[in-house]
């Protein structure tokens, strides 16, 4: 038989047990798994929203971690097509240091029209979407600022091949 509870709604402890009370009914008499409203609160914020918080962060890490590959074999290979003219550059006389600078800013140019292509992308095509996600000033410059980041670590690979060229190759030496 089903208990019936009877509660003075100005107490604070009835009104606090009887959500649980009924919950343990609802368990032991139809055999389901019953949750307060608290409780859901809890499972919802605690466990659902956190697990899908992470696997987007993993994904977030997954991408940086291709895009900075992409980024450093693009510039590698682009600075491979330039090693005569890279050649020639030192032939005359240009400092490391100047090679290594183009080619850094070359990497940082192209960073910012990814970026910039990006960020437009996302701000026109967003109202497209069933989802509507908020991206915030701070994260924004946070993406730029990791952006920046990749590019400069990418154009290592880029200028060290560059600084290994002989000076001699651009004549066929």
């Amino acid at each position: 038989a089903y208990e019936i509870y009877q509660c003075d709604w100005s107490s604070d402890v009835c009104s606090s047990d009887l959500p649980r009370l009924v919950a343990d009914d609802i368990e032991r008499w139809l055999r389901l798994t019953a949750y307060p409203s608290d409780e859901m609160e809890e499972i919802l914020i605690g466990q659902l929203i956190a697990m899908a918080s992470k696997q987007i962060g993993l994904f977030l890490v997954i991408l940086t971690i291709v895009s900075a590959a992409i980024v450093a074999l693009t510039i590698y290979s682009m600075t491979q097509t330039k090693l005569k003219e890279i050649a020639v550059l030192k032939l005359i006389g240009t400092r490391n240091s100047l090679i290594s600078r183009m080619i850094l800013f070359e990497a940082i140019g192209l960073g910012l029209i990814g970026f910039l292509t990006g960020k437009l992308a996302v701000t026109y095509w967003a109202p497209l979407f069933p989802k509507h996600i908020v991206l915030l000033t701070d994260d924004t410059l946070r993406a730029l600022l990791i952006t920046m980041v990749i590019c400069i670590l990418a154009s290592f690979a880029g200028i060290r091949a560059a600084l290994r060229v002989p000076p001699g190759s651009a004549i066929g030496g």
